[in-house]
């Protein structure tokens, strides 16, 4: 097999799986990875396993740039493929390409396409200049989805090397755990869990302040005097402190903030027994995370260049709502519907399961990786036919 190394600055829990499944497929592939730096609210995760390999980070410029210490590893491995998550301030890939010539390896870089928060601009924007230079330049490039591809796209002389791998989770093992909690029953998940509200609503991920979840509160604080409606929100981050004075201010009794789950069939109970999860601010993976256990989305509708790829996934109406930009009563307008009305919010849990089967499968991604690293080996078989 083609030995492979796919390099991340670091391994968040939720890639594991991702990894171990590409491992399966392809055999010879080793991840590289390294610590997180000192503030950082997204962790990496130390895997004891043959083909994960933990090397040492070294950051700068107050952490926006970053090498990491592999490339003795990377000589003595003699890849034939190095698929790179790609940030303009990983040095690591200018030596990649410096060292390309003259090693013989093909470079697949890995990344969302542009910067959520200020579009792609490259003609004016130099830092968008350099992803541009390197889009055109590498061997091949993996999109996290269908928008960031075409975004790219745009302002590229050379697209033929483009390939999208739907950024996704584990979706093969969260759906077994929803088959198994069907079974089970709501209401005795709800019962262990201690639930005995009606109605539940639940936040799941990093309590950052991007993800407005200021904005929830105040959404569910039109449910203050409704003892059969709770809110539980699920996480870790600096907004903690933050939320909890707010939540104090709206008197939200039945507001709960659980701390940090990472255990995926855990929290995968409290995401199934609810009736939407919620994140006003920007959707990544927790759109596939709620999807596998059929529950819809509620967030806000924003500009084009605003939400992650989780974006991709949302129709609206019809697996999600999408309220008003910046209006909590627009969502709790939403909360209320489906409350109020389980032909619409039994629809949507239907969706939400096709969606996954359609559109985000742990397959679809894998389907992705292979597209890309054939097409690398071709274009090195043919290069070398042609010498």
């Amino acid at each position: 097999m083609t030995p492979i190394i796919i390099h991340q600055k670091i391994l968040p829990h939720y890639r594991i799986a991702i990894f171990d499944a590409l491992i399966g497929r392809l055999k010879n592939t080793t991840i590289v990875y390294g610590q997180q730096q000192k503030n950082e609210s997204l962790k990496s995760t130390l895997v004891d396993k043959e083909n994960y390999l933990l090397t040492k980070n070294y950051y700068f410029f107050k952490d926006k740039i970053f090498y990491t210490g592999a490339s003795l590893f990377i000589i003595r491995k003699k890849p034939k493929v190095i698929i790179s998550q790609f940030n303009v301030g990983n040095l690591n890939l200018y030596l990649l390409f410096l060292l390309r010539p003259i090693l013989g390896y093909k470079i697949i870089l890995w990344n969302f396409g542009y910067d959520p928060e200020n579009g792609f601009a490259p003609n004016t924007i130099f830092k968008d200049k350099i992803r541009l230079y390197f889009y055109q330049k590498t061997d091949a490039a993996l999109f996290y989805w269908q928008k960031g591809k075409e975004v790219v796209e745009e302002f590229s002389k050379r697209t033929d090397h483009y390939f999208v791998a739907p950024n996704t989770l584990d979706t093969t093992t969260l759906v077994k755990y929803r088959n198994e909690f069907e079974t089970t029953g709501k209401g005795m998940i709800k019962a262990s869990l201690g639930i005995a509200e009606k109605f539940h609503f639940v936040y799941v991920g990093r309590l950052l302040l991007d993800k407005q979840i200021d904005l929830l509160l105040k959404a569910f604080s039109d449910f203050r005097n409704d003892p059969e409606v709770r809110l539980t929100i699920i996480g870790n981050g600096p907004e903690l402190i933050n939320l909890r004075k707010i939540a104090e201010e709206l008197s939200l009794k039945n507001c709960f903030f659980s701390g940090e789950i990472l255990d995926q069939y855990e929290v995968g109970k409290w995401i199934f027994i609810s009736e939407a999860f919620i994140m006003p601010g920007r959707l990544g993976n927790s759109v596939v995370h709620s999807f596998c256990f059929g529950v819809p989305i509620i967030s806000q509708r924003k500009d084009y260049f605003y939400h992650g790829e989780g974006i991709g996934y949302v129709k609206d109406t019809q697996n999600a709502f999408l309220a008003e930009d910046n209006n909590s009563e627009s969502i709790s307008n939403k909360m209320r519907l489906l409350i109020e009305d389980q032909e619409i919010a039994l629809n949507m849990r239907e969706s939400a399961i096709k969606t996954v089967e359609n559109e985000c499968s742990l397959e679809k991604m894998m389907e992705g990786f292979e597209n890309a690293i054939k097409f690398v080996n071709k274009r090195k078989n043919e290069s070398s036919a042609g010498s």
